[in-house]
């Protein structure tokens, strides 16, 4: 009876105490917003509580508490700390984090192409992350103000909206003003450049994109054709539930632009679809005018945990009316002036661009995948270009498939890459005289032009010891045209038929990394380059293919570290390079205004590159202060011709036409509990040459800009994001874009397109999670 008894009286005890000794759990899994990596170490806590569980090598949690709690909150180095609502405590959560500009040493990389993401510490190369945050702090219709936060970095916009050129490392500067040359990019994995070495980021959303990694110097070994760098463009991925996107800016000189879109984020899928509407009139007099009209659909489908498969279509209506460059007399004088041919004939582009691109993932076993990518693209645009009125119609076809395979060889850790890039492109090119007026007269020039190009690259990794790494791949590069004149010619001579496979390029690559204590690593690499000629480079104004241009190559020394000082309150990238690009190529105009390009011998390009940003703020003691986050890049570049002879003239001991020997960008951002933000940039460009001699420089300028604007969450539902900016305070009179090497037979050379006055722009963006 008395052992009944007891027993019962304990029954009632626990029954009186039950609320005292329940366990509440939540489980889930914290990965990274852009890669679908887990995010390992990742702390998790409740709501109201201190003690935080790490999240495991898979990324999962399994977080208990003595109370009940609503939310958990999940921070991680790197990356934007985030507060989850607990609706359901037997879901499991799935928690996609966004990387922060703080700490990126911890967040993984995308492009360096081996399809197994590794961490930025761990990465040995000049690579720089630009996160969602970096680009919000920024009016995001205009990305030449965030890619030129990028050491070694310019980015230059012809006119309003378009046109844009790269320029990295001083690679890119001397091939001419309408497209991007010697720079490789991609969006989602899928080749923005086109066969014959081209890019126009004339159809790019800029809006829609959620990161941006930048590989300074020659990635030809898993990239293929390139010499100067590779830019990779991530679209923005939708956040956990379904959302609405709704945003508008407007600004001065009639800017407008709003975005209407949806996201849905799952353990199955990930889908972002997007349609934007953007126009401006331009600062200029007259005929600068800009519309656009964007759509975006970005989407991943998780099928099983062996399989993947991502989708990525866009199409662009763009209609762009171009002021044309000043002479130097109307620059300094008249700085908003339109030249008046420009209005005469009309000059612009009319353009339909449609991309899409389909990749499937296949995990075979948990160390060996492959990754296969199958792309297209169609452009037809009109454009009125002195001399000609041109008709272009072009498309693309291709595939890109890398094999990955990473097993443990007794104790070495190995990672082995195989893989292939192949791309075609068929364009046909029609060109009519112009008229006075821009009226398209007789047929003048008919070709249609095939371009292929293909890459063949291997790359073996091995962590020597457990902090160190070695690399070693090699790529085989082919690159040929097929060039077909459909008109007629009475001399042969004069027929631009013909055929051109350059020599196939082999481009290795070594690398060796060494990391310390997860606080900072050192490493070296050398890589080459090679980039053929370009299908309008290839042949000669007077009629057939140039046999006696050569393909341009670089070869790469770096040396570089990054990592944390300070007691991780400073962090910093700094690489010091040395390039040797032989055979340049160099854009010169002759008297009647056509274009040409020559070998340039050899140029050296070498200097430093550094990056320093840190948070004044101490996070583990938060007020109302979040943030405030001073930054600095700075890069010299000495950049020289070696040996280049052009007719009587020896332009060796030159600076590279176009190049910049300083670049600076300084900046504050601050952040508040609240969510009100202010973020304030500095930003100086060197003095470049405009011509091969050296005898005429386009100035030096520094330009500020600010932004101002609160972004919160009501009820856990409801994003908001209301901001105003100023940008180019002081009003200062630039070269946006210099058009090297002019010459005419009268008059002053027109060098310049002027860059934009001060102006202000003003929105919001809005989103709705169910």
């Amino acid at each position: 009876m008395k052992t009944i008894f007891t027993t019962l009286l304990l029954l009632a005890v626990m029954l009186i105490n039950a609320p005292a000794w329940a366990q509440y759990t939540a489980t889930g899994t914290v990965l990274d917003q852009q890669t679908r990596q887990p995010v390992v170490g990742a702390a998790v806590v409740a709501a109201g509580q201190v003690t935080a569980v790490a999240t495991d090598a898979q990324g999962r949690f399994s977080l208990t508490a003595s109370e009940e709690f609503r939310t958990v909150r999940v921070q991680s180095l790197g990356y934007i700390t985030q507060e989850i609502a607990v609706k359901d405590a037997s879901v499991p959560l799935l928690i996609s984090l966004a990387a922060s500009n703080t700490g990126l040493r911890e967040v993984q990389v995308i492009g360096y192409g081996t399809g197994t993401e590794r961490k930025l510490l761990e990465t040995p190369a000049a690579l720089t992350i630009v996160t969602e945050k970096d680009l919000q702090r920024n009016n995001t219709i205009f990305l030449q103000n965030t890619l030129n936060q990028v050491p070694g970095v310019r980015m230059n916009v012809r006119s309003a909206a378009s046109q844009s050129n790269l320029v990295i490392r001083g690679i890119g500067s001397t091939y001419g003003r309408f497209s991007i040359r010697g720079i490789k990019l991609y969006q989602n994995g899928i080749p923005l450049s086109e066969a014959d070495g081209t890019t126009s980021l004339d159809d790019l959303d800029f809006t829609t994109l959620g990161r941006i990694e930048v590989i300074k110097g020659p990635a030809s070994t898993i990239y293929g054709t390139t010499l100067g760098g590779v830019v990779s463009f991530q679209t923005r991925k939708a956040a956990p539930g379904t959302s609405i996107h709704l945003g508008t800016t407007v600004g001065k000189y009639g800017l407008f632009r709003t975005n209407t879109g949806i996201g849905v984020g799952t353990d199955k899928v990930n889908l972002l679809v997007n349609y934007g509407h953007q126009e401006t009139r331009g600062f200029r007099e007259a005929h600068s005018n800009s519309r656009k009209d964007y759509v975006t659909v970005a989407g991943d489908f998780y099928v099983s945990d062996k399989q993947t498969v991502s989708v990525l279509g866009t199409y662009t209506n763009q209609h762009d009316n171009y002021a044309g460059e000043l002479d130097s007399t109307d620059f300094f004088s008249s700085y908003t002036k339109t030249a008046p041919a420009y209005v005469q004939k009309d000059i612009g582009v009319d353009a339909e661009i449609t991309r899409l691109g389909l990749t499937h993932t296949y995990r075979f076993t948990s160390n060996f995948a492959n990754t296969t990518t199958l792309f297209t693209s169609n452009t037809y645009s009109l454009s009125p270009v002195e001399p000609n009125f041109a008709h272009t119609q072009r498309g693309k076809r291709g595939v890109r498939s890398v094999f990955t395979y990473a097993p443990e060889l007794g104790k070495l850790r190995t990672r082995f890459v195989l893989g292939t890039e192949y791309m075609a492109n068929q364009d046909n090119n029609k060109r009519y005289a112009i008229s006075a007026t821009g009226v398209s007269g007789a047929i003048t020039s008919d070709q249609e032009v095939r371009a292929t190009q293909t890459n063949v690259f291997a790359q073996a990794e091995a962590s020597v010891t457990e902090h160190t790494t070695v690399t070693a791949g090699v790529s085989y590069n082919v690159v040929s045209y097929d060039i077909q004149d459909l008109i007629p010619k009475t001399l042969p001579a004069r027929s631009l038929t013909g055929y051109r496979q350059f020599k196939p390029a082999y481009t290795p690559r070594v690398a060796v990394l060494h990391s310390f204590n997860d606080q900072f690593s050192v490493f070296a690499q050398y890589s080459t380059g090679f980039s053929p000629p370009i299908s309008s480079q290839i042949s000669l104004s007077t009629g057939p293919i140039n046999p006696d241009l050569k393909p341009e190559t670089n070869h790469n020394l770096e040396l570089g570290s990054r990592g944390t000082i300070l007691g991780n309150r400073l962090n910093y990238d700094v690489t010091l390079f040395r390039m040797q690009v032989k055979n340049g190529l160099v854009s010169q105009t002759n008297a009647d205004r056509v274009t040409y390009f020559v070998n340039s011998g050899e140029s050296e390009y070498k200097g430093v590159e550094v990056a320093l940003s840190g948070n004044l703020v101490d996070v583990t003691k938060p007020g109302v202060l979040t943030q405030v986050r001073p930054f600095v890049s700075y890069t010299y570049t000495d950049a020289e011709f070696k040996s280049y002879e052009l007719g009587v003239n020896n332009y060796s001991g030159k600076q590279v036409t176009g190049s910049f020997k300083n670049l600076f960008t300084g900046g504050l951002d601050v952040e508040t509990q609240p969510g009100v933000y202010l973020n304030l940039t500095s930003y100086y460009t060197d003095k470049t040459p405009m011509s091969d001699n050296n005898a005429r420089f386009a100035p030096a300028y520094w330009l500020f800009n600010s932004r101002l604007g609160i972004r919160n969450k009501l009820a856990g539902h409801l994003s908001y994001d209301v901001f105003g900016g100023l940008d180019n305070i002081g009003d200062k009179r630039y070269v946006a874009s210099v058009a090297l090497n002019q010459a005419t037979p009268v008059g002053r050379p027109t060098f310049y397109n002027p860059g934009m006055p001060r102006n202000w722009y003003a929105g919001a963006n809005l989103s709705y999670t169910f």
